[in-house]
């Protein structure tokens, strides 16, 4: 039993031609979504033909009214069990609107204005997260984003812990190598191959070529992924792949 995968930070609206084109020619079994607007989740059932669990995180203001971004997950022709949506940060009944800053001379998300979830399902008898950690300035480790780290990897691993194992996805604004990054692969198995140096696509990324392997798939011991690749022309960031499996 294998479970294929796809975990896109899709940039809200942005690239939606291009995410359906790379969907429609990987065919994942499962899609885990970062930046998803919420008006854009019948696009995505209707593309994958099942029903999207999705998990808010702010307001975005240069959205217009309906604005909600967050987290999703869907399944082809599978249901979600047991889902669960954990937040580290805020909560659902408190969704705000992003307010943005000016850190080391660059606009970004004040990222106290955001809330931090975990949206876990099982699928096929796997069980699968996805997250979304908080952006800092330039990718340094901050407090702030170490302590949510914290929060995560303990909701990850009592996640882990029901289960069995798990297979934890998103954009965790980390860059592998830094502290941040660390905390996590102390933890989980870091499952992108050492020879991937950046997640970021430089040709649709408004800052251009970074080398920050940000996005990941983070892993416990009784869980093997093959097939690991990212995969650029899909969004600001690159779209990870994987197979998954049973060690």
């Amino acid at each position: 039993m294998s479970l294929n995968i796809a975990s896109i930070n899709i940039e809200r609206s942005r690239h939606l031609s291009r995410v359906e084109a790379f969907i429609t020619r990987q065919r994942p079994d499962l899609l885990c979504l970062q930046e998803l607007c919420e008006r854009d989740i019948p696009f995505f059932e209707a593309l994958m033909g099942g029903p999207m669990v999705f998990a808010p995180m702010a307001r975005y203001p240069e959205e217009g009214p309906a604005n909600i971004v967050g987290v999703g997950m869907i399944a082809r022709d599978d249901a979600l069990l047991d889902v669960a949506a954990e937040y580290y940060s805020g909560s659902p009944e408190r969704i705000q609107e992003m307010a943005f800053i000016t850190a080391e001379g660059k606009r970004m998300a004040d990222p106290l204005s955001i809330a931090e979830v975990m949206l876990s399902a099982t699928v096929r008898g796997f069980r699968v997260a996805v997250t979304h950690l908080n952006v800092t300035p330039l990718g340094t480790s901050t407090p702030y984003q170490r302590e949510s780290a914290g929060k995560l990897i303990q909701l990850a691993q009592a996640q882990a812990q029901r289960a069995g194992d798990l297979l934890l996805s998103g954009d965790f604004n980390a860059p592998r190598g830094r502290a941040t990054f660390d905390m996590l692969a102390e933890h989980f198995i870091d499952g992108v191959p050492a020879h991937y140096t950046s997640s970021i696509d430089g040709s649709l990324h408004r800052s251009g070529d970074i080398p920050f392997m940000v996005d990941g798939l983070f892993h416990t011991p009784g869980y093997q992924l093959e097939n690991v690749s990212l995969s650029t022309g899909v969004s600001d960031h690159c779209a990870l792949s994987c197979r998954l499996s049973k060690a």
